[in-house]
């Protein structure tokens, strides 16, 4: 796969990164106001290989989550700026303290939307002396539909020229920016989210399970993710003994439970809660749904990928990753979603060859290691380099020692 600084777009970069001449190149500021789910985990890979190329780094987040936690068990330092998803009159108090850390650090990389707001803000506050600043949305903001869209497409065309760089990570997600942004949308670079084809593989311990067919998603329980929708598909379904198990947990809880027991399904969902390693989860799966209403590149799916599972997604930005290793269906279709997975249930011996395939495709193109190499020299470009020696040893993906146990 070729990086995305291979873009002739790249090289200006560097001369609009003004700095404090005398800041360490090595320090790095990450702002991330998601603490769980697939941002947080995208923080967390890239903190690591950060850290372990030879960079200082600091992370601002919300304290809730365990986000915080972990990155001062991995020894960096961690700040605390609370932000929530919707506008609220604590941003300004975000915008002031990430404007103080902004000072010290040569670069400033900000994850999901919140963050970019707040981010961008504070940062441009600085004028002349400004770090570089990188932007990932993970989804755009106006994805999430209703009566903020408008808003939200404005507010993102004001903020856009404020960072240095805007990081995608699909192509689909690019395609989406650049229908709202226009021209300026050029400065969007694609670099693809990626997975740990070792840890994520299909060899490994497996969940238990009962004899039934059995349907897994995993994700936050919320609107984004399409919990219900999951739902609403198994009570659909032709195969009456299927059963769906939810790897999750979040602030729908209680609505879906609500919902699967409208809908006569009950005793066949299984919430099981928020797993740190869902590959046992995935492994014991007959089919994989992730059903989600809107994302950037789900992680989820690239580690079901890995895990060599049969999946069916909704067509959002990033799933086009399956590309013929998995079934696509549309966003919010769960007759649809329950056809789809019914074939799959029918058929073993697709489900082995999509899940090979799958497999195949994720480990040859959408690798951890690649990704974060292609993020470390985005941030040399924009001039944050460390003084180390470790600076251009290739990137490793690091495990703690639970992980080098398990795996």
């Amino acid at each position: 796969m070729q990086s995305f600084l291979s873009s002739k777009g790249c090289a200006p970069l560097a001369r609009h990164a003004r700095r404090p001449a005398k800041l360490d190149s090595r320090h790095i500021l990450v702002v991330s106001q998601a603490t769980v789910d697939g941002v947080a985990v995208c923080v967390r890979d890239l903190v690591k290989a950060a850290m372990q190329s030879g960079y200082e780094v600091t992370v601002a987040c919300p304290s809730a989550g365990d986000l915080a936690t972990w990155v001062r068990e991995q020894g960096a330092a961690w700040e605390r700026v609370e932000m929530r998803r919707s506008p609220h009159p604590q941003d300004v108090f975000a915008v002031l303290k990430v404007r103080q850390l902004a000072r010290t650090s040569v670069l400033v990389h900000l994850h999901s939307s919140k963050a970019g707001v707040v981010g961008r803000l504070a940062v441009a506050s600085l004028g002349r002396r400004r770090p570089a600043c990188v932007f990932t949305p993970h989804g755009w903001s106006w994805l999430v539909g209703g009566s903020l869209a408008p808003a939200y497409r404005q507010i993102e065309r004001i903020m856009f020229p404020l960072a240095t760089a805007v990081v995608a990570v699909s192509g689909e997600e690019r395609s989406n920016g650049e229908k709202v942004l226009g021209p300026r949308a050029n400065k969007i670079r694609v670099n693809p989210n990626g997975v740990d084809v070792s840890r994520f593989c299909p060899q490994g311990p497996v969940a238990e399970r009962s004899g039934a067919p059995l349907v897994v998603s995993v994700g936050r329980l919320c609107h984004a993710r399409g919990p219900d929708v999951a739902v609403s598909a198994l009570a659909m379904m032709r195969t009456p003994q299927a059963r769906l198990r939810l790897v999750g947990t979040g602030d729908d809880w209680v609505a879906i439970e609500n919902r699967a027991r409208d809908l006569g399904v009950a005793d066949r969902v299984e919430m099981v809660g928020f797993r740190p390693d869902p590959a046992p989860e995935v492994r014991a799966a007959d089919v994989v749904v992730v059903p989600s209403r809107y994302d950037g590149m789900a992680l989820v799916l690239l580690e079901a990928m890995a895990c060599g599972a049969a999946i069916v997604a909704t067509r959002v930005p990033g799933s086009s990753v399956l590309e013929g290793a998995g079934q696509l269906v549309p966003v919010e279709d769960p007759r649809d979603l329950a056809r789809a997975v019914d074939d799959l249930l029918a058929d073993p011996d697709r489900r082995r060859l999509l899940g090979r395939a799958a497999r195949s495709r994720v480990a040859e193109l959408y690798s951890l290691e690649t990704s974060l190499e292609g993020i470390l020299e985005l941030w040399r470009t924009l001039g944050a380099r460390p003084v180390s020696s470790d600076t251009d040893r290739e990137v490793q993906v690091p495990r703690t020692p639970a992980e080098k146990k398990a795996f």
